[in-house]
């Protein structure tokens, strides 16, 4: 599921204005799946789905497995915390996630090209991701209790 949502992070959606924007729906599944089920989520997958992502993308190589796998670190080390609470808690650690995501490829595109990155395109990405977060959760934790009852 996360390799399917990884080729479709490359897929780009229109906006008004005749912008596009790809909102990062790997970065959700590798969160979410962490969160819940790391079992299934090990880091090895998780590189190579980003490496995967980074070819299809055009993106620089190994620029989406590093992010991939910095949320995989956070998401690891407070699991406790998320665990057990409401929604919320969940979203808003998420929204760390996306901040520290964005502002990190922001910052190595913006030294890999030495010039900084107009902030439209990363500001539009971070929001369509944030703002699709429930509904993809929803699509997970119903995938989840069908395909993994019990769990």
């Amino acid at each position: 599921m996360t390799f399917l949502f990884a080729l479709l992070s490359v897929v780009p959606v229109r906006m008004p204005e005749g912008l596009t924007v790809t909102p990062s729906l790997s970065l959700m599944a590798v969160y979410y799946w962490t969160l819940y089920r790391p079992d299934l989520m090990p880091p090895a997958l998780i590189f190579l789905i980003g490496l995967v992502q980074d070819v299809v993308s055009g993106a620089y190589l190994g620029m989406t497995p590093l992010l991939l796998l910095g949320t995989y670190s956070f998401a690891v080390s407070q699991r406790r915390l998320f665990l057990g609470k409401p929604f919320a808690l969940a979203w808003g650690g998420f929204l760390l996630v996306l901040l520290g995501t964005t502002s990190m490829s922001w910052i190595i595109v913006s030294l890999i090209t030495r010039t900084p990155v107009p902030l439209l395109q990363p500001a539009l990405q971070f929001g369509t991701t944030l703002l699709l977060f429930p509904l993809v959760v929803w699509l997970f934790v119903r995938t989840h209790r069908r395909l993994l009852p019990g769990q």
